[in-house]
């Protein structure tokens, strides 16, 4: 199971810091990968970064929670579940961000 979360969490951690350093999707990427997006601005890619650092970090988080105390672990799981519904809700903030008309 720890290797699965490293193995999930790291690249989720890494792709997130890449988003939220660059400001734009790589080039390479398919046009399903960003297919909620609509219109892809540097604001949403690093939104859409914040929301892959923080779903890393929470899966990372979940792996670690087995190797620590019970209370430390348990304390983990909270912050993870946290960070996932916070996550959840930058996603679908700027989903809406990038479908909403420009004035």
């Amino acid at each position: 199971m720890l290797g699965f979360t490293y193995a999930v969490g790291g690249p989720l951690l890494g792709i997130g810091l890449y988003l939220l350093i660059k400001g734009s999707f790589p080039g390479w990427w398919k046009d399903w990968l960003i297919r909620p997006v609509v219109r892809v601005t540097p604001g949403v890619v690093r939104l859409q970064g914040l929301t892959a650092v923080g779903l890393g970090a929470s899966i990372v988080a979940i792996g670690l929670s087995m190797l620590v105390s019970d209370n430390t672990g348990g304390m983990l799981v909270v912050l993870a579940m946290a960070a996932y519904l916070i996550g959840a809700g930058v996603f679908v903030f700027s989903t809406w961000l990038s479908r909403r008309v420009a004035r």
